[in-house]
């Protein structure tokens, strides 16, 4: 359709809005104006006017016959293609039913087949009751070898550090109960009054050769 085809499509659409008969009264409305305002009926001699009507009509009956063809044969096949999906979801949807039946059913064994299928199930119970207790036992054991080489381990720094401990103690005077000292040929004592006095009288003396150091 071009734009000089639909260009007063409003407007004629407002006219037939406007007649409750429908076309019949739109017609009738177009024809008493082309009587009243137009020559159209005794313009052109004797039938003109008629045969200028019917060949109008042929043309657009026509068109409108080919697009009333088109349009029906569109929802034919649109109805085809929606009874084809669902004709194809019925068939599917009958497939799953059948398959969920067949897999509800119960199978009878018998007692052949009851006994070499429980054998089977025992079986692979065992192979995976073995797969899995043999990774732990060794993993158990690797632990158990690392603790005893952590406690010997410690066992041996604990020996060292004694045996180093005692050599320093060694070398040392032991105080007497006086906070003293007893020496081969004599024997001495103090307070711990003295000797926090001792130690203050010692630190004024170091900072007092620490700031000679500085100024000199």
């Amino acid at each position: 359709m071009t734009k000089k085809e639909d260009q007063f499509d409003g407007m004629l659409l407002a006219m037939a809005q406007q007649h409750e008969g429908g076309v019949q009264d739109l017609l009738d409305t177009i024809f008493n104006f082309l009587a009243r305002k137009t020559d159209f009926y005794t313009g052109g001699g004797e039938g003109a006017a008629e045969k200028l009507l019917i060949g109008i009509f042929k043309k657009y009956e026509a068109v409108a016959v080919t697009k009333a063809a088109s349009d029906k044969a569109e929802r034919a096949e649109q109805e085809r293609r929606r009874k084809e999906r669902l004709e194809k979801k019925k068939k599917e949807d009958k497939v799953e039913e059948e398959k969920l039946d067949n897999d509800s059913k119960i199978v009878e064994l018998t007692d052949e087949q009851a006994v070499k299928l429980q054998e089977e199930i025992d079986s692979k119970k065992l192979a995976r009751e073995a797969a899995v207790a043999g990774p732990s036992n060794d993993t158990s054991k690797h632990n158990d070898q690392d603790m005893d080489d952590d406690d010997d381990d410690k066992k041996a720094d604990g020996s060292d550090v004694e045996e180093e401990e005692d050599e320093k103690e060694k070398n040392k005077l032991k105080p007497n109960s006086g906070n003293g000292a007893d020496m081969p040929n004599y024997r001495w004592t103090q307070t711990l009054g003295e000797v926090e006095n001792m130690r203050q009288q010692v630190t004024k003396l170091v900072d007092l050769n620490t700031y000679r150091n500085i100024t000199h």
